[in-house]
């Protein structure tokens, strides 16, 4: 894996998510100064929302690992100004706003977009964040979504 984009002290908690993600099955993993912050086995874009709402600068500065990101992920990682993200997969929208917004991204392989669960269509959250142009518009977003969808 080549993270050389990375500062030194971001690529070992770049190695320590990417470990908690594809060895130890976590759907979410947030890692700053080599401790694990935030731990989720949850599937989905719901545990970074939530970690976001509930822990938003604790996530400043940290490595955030996730199975899948698509372009909402990727805005709620500007969003919260984390450190790095590390993914298995990435989605061609998602790689593009980190970039913008000078945080470094590590994907072992990108997509044109997420599909969703049965691969028929587009994920909804990719969808969703069509036409919103900032971390914030697609922070409440997706705070409205998730109150109206418990």
């Amino acid at each position: 894996m080549n993270h050389a984009c990375c500062p030194p002290g971001i690529r070992s908690d770049v190695e320590v998510a990417r470990e908690m993600v594809l060895k130890r099955g976590l759907g979410l993993v947030a890692v700053k100064d080599g401790e694990v912050v935030i731990g989720s086995r949850e599937r989905g874009v719901r545990p970074l929302v939530e970690a976001v709402l509930r822990a938003g600068e604790r996530l400043r500065g940290a490595v955030v690992g996730d199975r899948v990101v698509g372009r909402a992920s990727a805005m709620l990682c500007v969003y919260t100004g984390v450190g790095a993200v590390y993914t298995p997969l990435a989605s061609e929208g998602a790689l593009r706003e980190l970039a913008l917004a000078g945080i470094p991204a590590i994907a072992d392989s990108t997509a044109p977009a997420i599909l969703n669960r049965d691969g028929t269509d587009r994920c909804p959250f990719e969808k969703m964040t069509d036409g919103l142009r900032t971390p914030a518009e697609v922070v409440e977003a997706l705070k409205a979504f998730f109150q109206t969808h418990t």
